[in-house]
């Protein structure tokens, strides 16, 4: 078993509690909504709440966005086990998370990914889940020419 597999709540290294009070509002939004679709995740996700095509494509669907810049497996794991699905029934779950598993292993990031798909499984177990690809924030591209 590995750490992406493990619920953990994320570090606080600024020290102000901001990962935890993000994550109540979270479940205090999940007695106040009702939402058609949720959207999981990390970095890639939350950062497309801030955007014009989010207004105008997602709030009229009732979305909610529920992640956190910094997530790994683990930490989205333990948001899902401690009340971020509670209350809330909804047709369908975008989940992106691996992104910042930095140094787990991709078999590692993967086991994390399907523990999360049990967990939402297991609390809703009719919803739809939608799996994008990871999406990378580097690409590096290495062209071997022979001539």
């Amino acid at each position: 078993m590995s750490a992406t597999t493990l619920p953990a709540i994320c570090k606080d290294l600024d020290g102000d509690d901001r990962w935890l009070s993000i994550h109540k509002r979270f479940v205090a939004e999940c007695k106040e909504k009702d939402p058609d679709v949720m959207f999981i995740g990390d970095c890639i996700l939350e950062s497309l709440q801030f955007t014009d095509y989010w207004n105008q494509h997602f709030v009229p669907m009732h979305c909610l966005n529920f992640s956190i810049r910094t997530d790994r497996t683990q930490n989205i794991l333990w948001r899902l086990q401690n009340g971020e699905l509670d209350n809330v029934r909804p047709k369908a779950i975008v989940l992106h998370a691996g992104t910042n598993n930095i140094g787990d292993s991709s078999e590692e990031v993967t086991e994390g990914i399907l523990e999360l798909v049990r967990t939402i499984r297991q609390k809703l177990p009719d919803v739809y889940i939608i799996l994008p690809v990871i999406l990378f924030c580097f690409v590096l591209l290495f062209v071997l020419r022979c001539d």
